[in-house]
């Protein structure tokens, strides 16, 4: 069994890689907070243009067509 002399270092080692991980997320935090704060985080996450989605033309409807094609989906042809 080990030794608390041979544990002690290696104990120690760990204790100071956790506090460096921790000091690390703290200042990756503060540093996001602050970005936010100055207005930097203004993604939303909308469409510009939600009218435009809503009608696709003929070129969209045909690269959706081969990409469930290559996806192995098939639909039958309409007549």
């Amino acid at each position: 069994m080990a030794t608390a002399m041979e544990v002690l270092p290696i104990l120690a080692v760990m204790i100071a890689i956790a506090g460096y991980l921790i000091w690390t997320i703290t200042n990756i935090r503060q540093r996001r907070l602050k970005f936010a704060a100055e207005g930097g985080d203004s993604y939303r996450g909308e469409a510009k243009q939600p009218e435009a989605l809503m009608k696709p033309n003929e070129e969209a409807l045909e690269q959706m067509g081969e990409l469930l094609e290559q996806a192995g989906l098939s639909f039958p042809e309409e007549e």
